[in-house]
């Protein structure tokens, strides 16, 4: 596609989702939407999509009626299990997030107060909140609650790191006993355990909230603070090769967490 092809699909999406908010908008409820970072990519690109999270007070329309308010668009899906739309808008994938106001004034009012536990971190949630552009805000929510962020206690940050160093440590713990087991799919799952929890205790080590699982290999090279021998390291675990069996790469990975915990 070329420079003019591009610009012109951006348009496209611009207008898409200044469709798809306003359409937002006119619910009472709706506090604010907000775009997140996906729909910067291009088009061409796997992860491409139009994110909007949508944050609000009180019931929201059924799947019904929200198919209705965005033009009955192809391939609508109200996600099982979770208040989430996805569908094709103009031949591009859309997913639209609703989230609870409530939710995030209250586990914000839990970290404050230090009344909180590792797995309420939200990480994913609180980074689409501080990143995202906002495309429509109905009162100061949204600027609140990102004021609040910049301000979060420094225990927030030490109960992140804790937690991702025990969940690195057990998994690496996984990936020797299972190498010795010599068990494939068991040592995959370890290693992916492992990757997922080291990038999260670099994150917080930064004081960064972390992104989707789609975005953390584009932020986590660009940290301020990464262990020495890093990249090389973190780039091995990801490869195959006959010089990187699954005893070597508990080596490596055993190399990683102890530079890693060097930094604390």
């Amino acid at each position: 596609m070329g420079a003019e092809g591009g610009a012109a699909m951006q348009r496209k999406v611009e207008a898409i989702s200044r469709q798809l908010s306003g359409a937002l908008a006119a619910w009472p409820e709706v506090q604010a939407v907000v775009l997140g970072e996906a729909a910067e990519s291009g088009v061409l690109d796997p992860y491409f999509a139009i994110p909007l999270d949508v944050y609000h007070r009180g019931e929201l329309p059924a799947g019904a009626e929200r198919r209705a308010r965005f033009g009955s668009p192809a391939a609508f899906e109200a996600v099982p299990g979770q208040l989430q739309d996805r569908f094709l808008l103009g031949e591009l994938p859309v997913r639209v997030r609703y989230q609870e106001a409530g939710r995030f004034e209250e586990l914000l009012g839990r970290i404050e107060a230090c009344h909180w536990v590792f797995h309420d971190s939200s990480p994913g949630l609180f980074y689409r909140l501080a990143h995202g552009q906002p495309l429509f805000v109905r009162s100061a929510w949204l600027e609140e609650c990102r004021k609040r962020l910049l301000g979060l206690p420094e225990h927030y940050w030490t109960v992140l790191l804790e937690g991702s160093q025990r969940a690195f440590s057990y998994a690496l713990t996984d990936m020797q006993a299972s190498s010795l087991r010599d068990d494939a799919l068991f040592f995959n799952l370890s290693l992916a355990h492992f990757l997922r929890a080291t990038a999260s205790f670099l994150f917080a080590l930064n004081r960064r909230f972390e992104p989707g699982p789609r975005l953390v290999s584009r932020h986590l090279v660009g940290l301020e603070r990464l262990p020495d021998g890093f990249a090389g390291r973190f780039e091995s675990l990801l490869r195959e090769g006959p010089e990187l069996d699954r005893g070597r790469k508990c080596e490596i990975a055993g190399l990683l967490a102890r530079s890693a915990l060097a930094m604390v």
